[in-house]
């Protein structure tokens, strides 16, 4: 019986052929999402060619960029306002930036058309997104809240607008705000009370609808941007990108602050119970996956609320409110202690606050935010930073001989924000400071405020960490590479399969060859 025939053996030879090509082609390469360097665009909070703002009410922390409209100049912290350098130059990196996140691909989910994101079902969860390239061939809307959970980069692309719905919120669960980009093609338009996060690329406009927090960047170089009673804060710098001259990345310092309030701040006809109040805030950049509250003379401090997505972590911008309550029987000061971790790295905030027992006197308080505008230098040899300094009177008496001094940056500016003129910080008032020091090595300096009412001195600390990374590779912590995109393929060749395939090929060939000698 004849069981091969020349027809025969050669497909076996292709096909064994074919599959030792397999064997030994290289795998498709993994593509993740990565975040572009944004270049002299970084420090911007707002980017365009018109700016308006529609009233004093906006505040903007972040430099300002515009050549043409008359806008009315928002509170808040920027170095740099108008077209003053390096306004061009951060408008030719949008661009780049914006190139960098279009070449990035493939696309992690893509939807045909416009797509809500608040409704849509990704993971199993209605608005949950892990780190990824998210694509849309229509316009894009935020109807509800929108949860990015894990560390990576955020790409959300829509060939249409950018919306929001009113009180729409893009809460982060692990991730950062220096790592989500949104790249419509046309015009962004937010509505009243949104709450978003990340850096919006879009030359076709922004407008952002009253009352809306927004911790990222607006970068419309080309277009315009509107805003109207707003609050938006510039990111720091984040991990990601090595620093110049340095090995690597590193891990980026967190940072915590907390306000402690009495309640009752006296106690005129003697001993009694005082419940303090402590609202613990993530004012850094990255989460904090261990949090501790510590009193010198109150506890249990209980947490009440705070942890919206119930991960254990106090993510960037949230806020989490703890509670004590004790007996006082004399005047007593009481001192917390809020400590924060981040991939070994810890952050502190002491906050203190007198309680007065048997008199009628109302002890004042005083509260200090201090963040840079960068927590890690983009040069090993270090580089100027910029200290903000946000004072508030959390009590109900106006404080005088307020005084703020900073250990390691001389020269901080005069303030702003003294609405009455009146010299007095008064419990509806912010004032804002500013300090630039240069850096030359990972510095952790402390500042101090302090002010007068009713004869009694408050004070508050607040601390900042600034990274200068190290040349020196063991001094360099990587932080986790991001889990998006496709799992990384294996590079090794499938020996299990290749050789048993080339033996079932020859030992078919030398048959072959016998027959042929045979009949021959």
């Amino acid at each position: 019986m004849k069981i091969f025939n020349k027809n025969s053996i050669l497909t076996l030879f292709v096909a064994c052929l074919t599959l030792l090509a397999l064997g030994f082609a290289e795998p498709m390469a993994a593509i993740a999402a990565t975040t572009p360097n944004l270049g002299a665009a970084t420090s911007y909070a707002i980017l365009a060619s018109t700016f308006t703002n529609t009233t004093a009410g906006t505040t903007v922390n972040g430099d300002i960029g515009f050549t043409t409209g008359a806008p009315v100049h928002p509170a808040g912290a920027q170095a740099r306002y108008g077209n003053t350098p390096p306004y061009t130059t951060a408008g030719t990196d949008q661009g780049a930036a914006l190139a960098a996140l279009a070449a990035q691909s493939p696309c992690t989910t893509t939807w045909g058309g416009p797509i809500d994101l608040g409704t849509d079902v990704i993971h199993g969860t209605i608005g949950v997104y892990a780190p990824g390239i998210y694509c849309s061939g229509g316009a894009m809307n935020i109807s509800a809240t929108i949860t990015l959970t894990g560390a990576g980069t955020y790409i959300f692309r829509a060939v249409g607008a950018l919306t929001s719905s009113p009180g729409a919120i893009v809460a982060l669960a692990g991730a950062s705000p220096c790592d989500v980009f949104w790249t419509p093609t046309q015009a962004t338009t937010l509505s009243a009370n949104t709450t978003m996060i990340g850096t919006d690329i879009d030359a076709a406009g922004i407008t952002v609808g009253s009352t809306t927090n927004w911790s990222g960047r607006l970068l419309a170089f080309g277009g315009t941007v509107t805003t109207d009673t707003d609050t938006i804060n510039v990111p720091p710098t984040c991990a990601g990108t090595p620093p110049a001259g340095s090995n690597g990345p590193v891990v980026v310092p967190p940072l915590i602050d907390v306000l402690k309030v009495p309640n009752p701040l006296a106690l005129p006809g003697g001993p009694g119970p005082v419940t303090y109040t402590y609202t613990a805030t993530n004012i850094g950049t990255v989460p904090m996956t261990t949090v501790t509250m510590v009193g010198d003379t109150c506890s249990p401090i209980v947490l009440q609320s705070g942890d919206t997505n119930n991960n254990g972590a106090l993510d960037v911008n949230e806020t989490w409110v703890y509670t004590c309550t004790t007996t006082l029987a004399a005047t007593h000061t009481n001192t917390v202690t809020a400590t924060g971790y981040y991939l070994g790295q810890s952050t502190t905030h002491i906050a203190s606050a007198t309680v007065i027992v048997g008199a009628a006197i109302i002890p004042p308080l005083i509260h200090v935010v201090k963040t840079p505008n960068m927590f890690v230098t983009p040069s090993a040899n270090g580089g100027l930073v910029t200290y903000t300094y946000n004072l508030t009177n959390p009590g109900t008496v106006a404080l005088s001989n307020v005084t703020l001094t900073d250990n390691f940056c001389s020269g901080i500016s005069g303030h702003t924000g003294d609405i009455n003129a009146d010299n007095l910080l008064d419990p509806t008032e912010t004032w804002t400071y500013t300090c630039t020091s240069n850096l030359t090595a990972t510095t952790t300096n402390t500042a101090t405020a302090t002010g007068t009412a009713n004869g009694i001195t408050a004070t508050d600390v607040a601390t900042a960490t600034v990274v200068v990374p190290s040349l020196a590779p063991a001094a360099i912590v990587a932080p986790p590479l991001p889990a998006a995109g496709f799992a990384p393929e294996k590079k090794n060749t499938p020996w299990g399969i290749v050789i048993p395939t080339a033996g079932i090929f020859l030992g078919l060939f030398s048959s072959y060859l016998m027959r042929k000698k045979l009949t021959a």
